[in-house]
């Protein structure tokens, strides 16, 4: 194995947005990535149904995403988040029967609906959704309703970089890397994200959403970096580490929104093998050198098992020690992972522990299996990681990526 990278002198660290530096896509971020402390991201919120609590349930919601972005949180009380969104203003769109994201970016809507001017201009025109972006006046937008129809869970347009490191912009390339319907016709000339908030339901789904925007991060190859860096992480990479028929459990437990606990049956806390609801037959001898993903967490049974209670199986995971090459043979160190761990750390809606968030959890973050999302993020590589790939590089602040 190589040797681990000398320690990183990046400078004093800063916080994103700020004076130099306010749009996504924008070379500073690249440029400054290590030094990079905390993102406060502005947030735009398009409210599809005029909630009548909308303010409170974003504060929350905001609450939420900086105790899962606060890396080891659950285990070091001082962590502090590394993103902490900042919310712009909260806007109302009519749904008419769908959802028209085009629409959204018409001088019509910013003078009827957004009415936001450039800051650097605040006699000129109302900016419209992509100047807002390109502007830096807004870094993302979370679209708020409860009932159908909604916005997909995320919606992103993306910036494609060269796979260096670091990475090169490409000029003029965007890929779809949104789990919902693509946005690149919207033709904005900076990365642009919309995720689903969903007001009728807990904090955890719209991390759940956010989790799904990392998947597809990893199949849009718009930042080859990130998929090196993450792909073993979020079990995405199991046909070349562990030979599996398929590169994710997506494909192998496709249940269409129902809950399985019996596609995969765990031969031991790292060894698992196909169970009877499996589209394909595998048998997998370690699958404790990732963590998980959106819906299958470290000792997952199958689809949306991170809410199982029988069979909650005990299994070993890198997740706490991903990229330190800690543990024997120069594999990350493995700690035991279960559901009813991560409840406790979390609690579980709808009734959370005692009724309340866990002391050391004020924001806990359930509802769409919350509880576990909350411990894969904490256990992502955040601002002044030390963590290394396999092959010795270092790894960066994943947050920051969001951003790119």
């Amino acid at each position: 194995m190589p040797p681990p990278p000398p320690p990183l002198d990046a400078g004093p660290g800063v916080v994103w947005p700020n004076d130099q530096s306010k749009a996504n896509s924008d070379t500073w971020l690249v440029q400054n990535h290590d030094r990079i402390t905390q993102l406060q991201p502005r947030v735009l919120v398009i409210d599809l149904e005029n909630t009548a609590n909308g303010a409170a349930l974003v504060d929350r919601h905001i609450a939420a995403l900086k105790e899962s972005s606060s890396p080891h949180k659950f285990k070091d009380s001082t962590a502090q988040p590394a993103v902490a969104y900042q919310l712009v203003k909260i806007v109302q769109a009519p749904k008419n029967g769908t959802v028209d994201y085009t629409s959204w970016n018409t001088q019509a809507f910013a003078d009827s609906n957004l009415q936001i001017k450039d800051p650097a201009n605040p006699t000129g025109p109302n900016l419209t959704l992509c100047g807002l972006f390109e502007k830096g006046v807004i870094n993302e937008v979370w679209c708020m309703a409860s009932s159908d129809p909604k916005c997909g869970e995320t919606q992103e347009s993306k910036q494609v970089y060269s796979n260096a490191d670091p990475p090169v912009k490409m000029a003029g390339r965007f890929a779809n890397a949104s789990n919902g319907p693509s946005i690149t016709n919207l033709g904005c000339q900076v990365t642009v994200r919309i995720t689903d908030f969903n007001s009728g339901r807990g904090t955890g789904c719209h991390q759940h959403a956010l989790g799904h925007g990392w998947e597809r991060y990893m199949d849009s190859q718009a930042i080859p970096l990130l998929r090196k860096q993450a792909a073993r992480f979020l079990n995405w990479d199991l046909n070349t580490r562990v030979g599996a028929p398929f590169s994710n459990f997506y494909s192998a437990c496709n249940s269409n929104g129902t809950q399985l606990t019996d596609c995969m049956i765990w031969d031991s806390q790292i060894a698992m093998h196909s169970g009877p609801t499996a589209s394909s037959t595998f048998s997998l001898a370690d699958m404790s050198g990732g963590c998980g993903n959106a819906h299958f967490y470290p000792n997952t049974t199958g689809t949306y098992s991170y809410d199982a209670n029988t069979p909650d199986n005990t299994v070993l995971s890198s997740c706490e020690h991903y990229g330190l090459h800690d543990g024997a043979g120069g594999k990350d160190m493995t700690t035991t992972f279960t559901n009813a761990m991560t409840d406790q750390l979390y609690g579980r809606s709808p009734n959370p522990i005692n009724g309340a968030c866990p002391a050391a959890q004020p924001a806990c973050s359930d509802d769409c299996g919350g509880h576990g999302t909350a411990y894969i993020y904490q256990n992502f590589p955040g601002p002044g990681t030390v963590a290394t790939n396999d092959d010795g590089t270092r790894m960066h602040n994943w947050w920051v990526y969001l951003f790119y």
